[in-house]
């Protein structure tokens, strides 16, 4: 079992690429599959981040990980695997993470290897924090449901306070009404997010749709 990275969306000349990381659970060796709900809602979130970046040209990639389970940092493996290959194919190109759930804690433990990142629903525990620092750009946006019961939003605001303390600049979004799957306001999530990124990432903001 290996990792794939998967292309979302590539342009010629891209001015910018992101990497997305999907969900999973604690354990598990079982491999990833597209039937998963984790992987399912992360691809959503990459095509609308993707359409939302073609006019500035944002490539998009998608990493399945080799298996399903964190196992005590799986994923992290997996990822630095993904960013060695984007490095290899443009070591120059600005960079950033969008992971959700599990896939945000693994953006979050290898923020500093990026230019920023965005989190949504983000696993995070609470023996991440110490490890936890900023992305070489400063800026961080953090996203939960504020009836999320698979994963906290109390995370989430803890390590927005532990970024912050190492001088982030952390935007944190936990107010609207949505569970763990970020359905009910999907649009709204997906344009934070979009927003955030292709503005850090291009230098510009994109055309807001409602």
């Amino acid at each position: 079992m290996t990792p794939r990275l998967v292309d979302i969306r590539r342009h010629p000349r891209p001015a910018a690429r992101v990497l997305v990381l999907h969900g999973g659970q604690q354990h598990g060796t079982e491999p990833t599959s597209w039937r998963q709900l984790s992987v399912l809602r992360s691809r959503v979130l990459a095509f609308a981040l993707a359409r939302a970046g073609a006019p500035h040209r944002l490539d998009v990639r998608l990493l399945r990980y080799a298996v399903r389970g964190w196992n005590d940092g799986a994923p992290l493996r997996d990822a630095r695997w993904a960013l060695d290959r984007l490095r290899a194919e443009d070591a120059a190109l600005p960079t950033g993470l969008l992971g959700y759930s599990m896939g945000g804690r693994t953006a979050l433990r290898l923020a500093e290897e990026v230019e920023t990142l965005v989190t949504a629903a983000a696993w995070v525990d609470r023996s991440d924090l110490p490890l936890l620092r900023p992305p070489r750009g400063g800026r961080v946006l953090m996203l939960h449901g504020a009836r999320d019961e698979v994963t906290s939003p109390e995370g989430t605001l803890a390590a927005a306070e532990r970024l912050r303390r190492l001088g982030a600049d952390v935007g944190v979004r936990t107010d609207l009404d949505d569970t763990h799957g970020l359905v009910r306001h999907a649009r709204t999530w997906h344009r934070l997010a979009a927003d955030h990124l292709v503005e850090e990432l291009t230098g510009s903001a994109r055309e807001r749709h409602t």
